[in-house]
């Protein structure tokens, strides 16, 4: 498999997989949840990797996990004592474990090949060229980075198919759905560790900053278009596809940093979208306050 190729499916997969839990995420209003998430997991990388040796064992995968984890509970810990509001809470939690990460890259742990700068924005055209890749006989499949994308991508799309009731009116309406009886509070927590599992294996190739683009972004564009769910759902997944290959390409043949570049055509469309919408509502606004006579003229003219 080329470089160009691998990085595109790369790219493709890494959109993919943060977009289809980023729908619910905006819906839920939990999107900066996602920001406090993509820091605290910085530890458990670290120390995953220090003790397996690698940044692709399923040892980091549940490390980091666990610590995107413990911000959901410490941050709801803090919530229920009545003294910190919610953003409050996260706000305490996150910078004291991803400072705690940065300091061990920096000293103790010093020999875990994990870049400053890579925790941040991510390197998706390294992990393209990786070495560690999923090889049989003479086929080469691409980095392993990709599969575990793929895994989760998986993962991420059986829980919403399945819950996807459960999901829809927990969301619009979660009083109701405790009153029908729906595990509301299992599946919110099973959603919880997946989102985790998606901010770990796309940190790698996204990092710290740019994860919170992909997983949001997309979502709220595809709200501005439509307000059926099954319909921003695949609006979602459209959006992140394309914008993943746009940016891609645009980075390639410019030379620019592929996530970062993923990361602004999101921005992009989405800012194009709302101008969109709100040169829409004007001309319309000013269309139907037209004086009678010129809107009956209009409309005859439609006729004819």
């Amino acid at each position: 498999m080329n470089f160009v190729f691998a990085a595109l499916l790369l790219a493709i997969t890494t959109s993919l997989t943060c977009a289809l839990p980023g729908t619910f995420l905006v819906l839920r209003r939990q999107a900066m949840l996602v920001d406090a998430m993509s820091h605290a997991v910085l530890p458990g990388i670290v120390l995953g990797a220090f003790l397996s040796g690698s940044t692709y064992s399923p040892i980091m995968v549940l490390l980091a996990a666990i610590f995107g984890l413990i911000v959901v509970l410490g941050a709801n810990f803090l919530q229920s004592t009545g003294r910190l509001a919610e953003d409050a809470s996260q706000g305490v939690v996150f910078p004291l474990l991803f400072s705690g990460g940065v300091i061990m890259l920096s000293t103790a742990l010093a020999e875990v090949h994990i870049c400053e700068d890579t925790v941040l924005t991510g390197d998706l055209n390294l992990l393209a060229l990786d070495t560690e890749r999923l090889v049989v006989g003479n086929l080469d499949f691409g980095p392993h980075a990709m599969w575990m994308l793929l895994i989760v991508l998986l993962l991420n799309a059986l829980f919403l198919g399945f819950t996807y009731k459960v999901m829809q009116l927990g969301t619009f309406d979660r009083e109701s759905a405790k009153v029908i009886g729906f595990p509301i509070r299992l599946v919110e927590t099973l959603f919880m560790v997946l989102v985790a599992l998606t901010i770990v294996v796309a940190f790698s190739t996204a990092g710290a900053i740019l994860v919170i683009a992909l997983l949001v972004t997309p979502a709220a564009t595809a709200i501005l278009l439509s307000n059926s769910l099954s319909r921003v759902i695949a609006l979602t997944v459209l959006i992140s596809v394309v914008t993943a290959t746009i940016g891609f390409f645009v980075a390639w043949h410019f030379n620019l940093a592929t996530s970062a570049m993923m990361a602004f055509t999101d921005g992009a469309l989405f800012c194009l979208v709302l101008l969109a919408i709100n040169v829409k509502r004007k001309w319309e606004a000013r269309f139907s306050s037209l004086p009678p006579c010129l809107d009956e003229h209009l409309a005859d003219a439609k006729r004819d």
